[in-house]
This record gives structure tokens, C-alpha cells and sequence, in this order.
């Protein structure tokens, strides 16, 4: 009976905890984000005091330049993916950690062109001269990406306008690089003074067998230096309204 009456006692003291604890959140939220995934809009749905769901998506492009064995390329980073995210809050406040999967990874659009005719390029393991010799191609870090991350802010356990910190890794897959070549070039590596305007002296990049070989190799000399792309950081910050 004691052992009856002391279970009573504490399932009483309990209660309104577990209440709390279960209690649905009737808020939901707007929110814009902006940062290393590109442009996000997105809605929150509060499940309860510790769980949000959100689903949103991302956009944008950037361009810069991307240097490997001497070839500045120019780069062009594009971001178009739907995201969904669960948002544990363990203090039931604002600080989150965050968990989910982008539909689709960032991509990066390659191309890079000789600029006079005494200008080469390390193309794998030889040095070419070009006639308006062109590379271009990209890399692919797969279809799909899942994240895991840290944030502060924009969850449903206040209203109104709020701000949001975003910090976290997308999982990309291994980079995927495809090259095509155009242009006419000569070998500088067999001849340092040939010139790629010669036809005696020069061919066409995107037949020429040995030329072929040596892009493939400049591919896996790509891929190489771009595993780190494998681990994508994200950093954001937002703007959110909770109603």
C-alpha cells in the first residue's frame, strides 16, 4: 500500500510536466535565410516544445575563380535544392541541433580559355599552347545531400520577428568532374616554341588522342583536390517572423 501511495504521489508531481512537456506548439514561422546554401525560404512547423519540422528551399548562384595545376579556371557555383529539417530544441528554447536532407548538392560550372597565343596551360602531366583553347565542364557532388548542424534562433517556441545562426555540414558525395576541350593547341612540352596557329605544328584539342589522355588525367587531378567539397560547410544567417 505504501509503495501504492508513494507511485500516486510522484505520478501527481509528474503530470504536469509530462503535459508540458507534450504540449503541441500552435506556432509556425516564415523565415529567410541567407549563407553558404544560397538563399533559403522556408516555414516551421512547431510539433512541440523540443521538435520543429521545416521545410524550405534554397537558390542562388555565385561566381568566382578555382586554380588547379596552374589553370585559373572560372567558376560558377549554382544552388537549387528543397530541404527538410528536424530541429531538436533539448532546452526548449532557441538553441537547436538541427538534422535533415537537401534534395540536391551545390554544383560548380568550370571554364577556362587561353588568352593569347603563347599562354598554356598544364593539362595533366604536359604543358600545351592554345589557339583560343578552351576547357569547360564542372562538378558534381551528387543528387542528394544530408545535413547535420548547430543553430540559434528562429524556432516556434517565441513569436514575432526573431534572427537566426546557422552552422552545420552538407554531405555531399564524391566530386564528379567532366572536361571537354576546343581550340587548337600544340605540345610545349615536346616543343617550348611551337605555335598552336601552325598546322603543321598543332591540332585539334578535342580529337587529338594523346591531348584526350592527358584531360582525362587533369580530370582525376579534379576530383582529387575537390574531395573536400565531400563535407560542405553551411553557414547562415536568417531573418524569421513566428506567429
Amino acid at each position: 500500500m505504501r509503495n501504492k501511495k508513494t507511485a500516486m504521489v510522484l505520478l501527481m508531481l509528474m503530470a504536469p510536466g509530462m503535459a508540458q512537456a507534450d504540449e503541441v506548439a500552435r506556432h509556425g514561422g516564415l523565415g529567410l535565410r541567407l549563407g553558404t546554401a544560397g538563399i533559403g525560404i522556408d516555414y516551421t512547423y512547431g510539433l512541440n516544445r523540443f521538435f520543429d519540422l521545416r521545410a524550405g528551399y534554397n537558390f542562388g548562384s555565385y561566381s568566382d575563380s578555382y586554380e588547379e595545376d596552374g589553370i585559373d579556371y572560372d567558376a560558377d557555383l549554382k544552388i537549387s535544392a528543397a530541404s527538410l529539417m528536424v530541429d531538436y530544441k533539448p532546452f526548449a528554447g532557441g538553441f537547436r541541433i538541427s538534422a535533415g536532407l537537401y534534395t540536391s548538392a551545390p554544383e560548380l560550372d568550370l571554364d577556362a580559355r587561353t588568352r593569347n597565343n603563347t599562354e598554356t596551360f598544364e593539362v595533366g602531366d604536359r604543358e600545351y599552347r592554345g589557339d583560343d583553347l578552351r576547357l569547360d565542364g564542372g562538378i558534381d557532388l551528387g543528387s542528394t545531400a544530408p545535413y547535420l548542424g548547430i543553430g540559434w534562433g528562429g524556432t516556434t517556441n517565441a513569436t514575432g520577428f526573431g534572427v537566426s545562426f546557422d552552422l552545420g555540414v552538407m554531405f555531399t558525395q564524391s566530386p564528379d568532374v567532366a572536361l571537354a576541350a576546343s581550340g587548337r593547341a600544340c605540345d610545349a612540352t615536346a616543343n617550348p616554341d611551337c605555335d598552336p596557329t601552325d598546322p603543321a605544328e598543332s591540332f585539334d584539342a578535342a580529337s587529338n588522342p594523346l591531348f584526350q589522355t592527358e584531360l582525362q588525367n587533369e580530370v582525376k587531378n579534379l576530383e582529387d583536390d575537390s574531395e573536400d567539397f565531400k563535407f560542405w560547410p553551411v553557414l547562415s544567417l536568417g531573418l524569421h517572423y513566428r506567429f
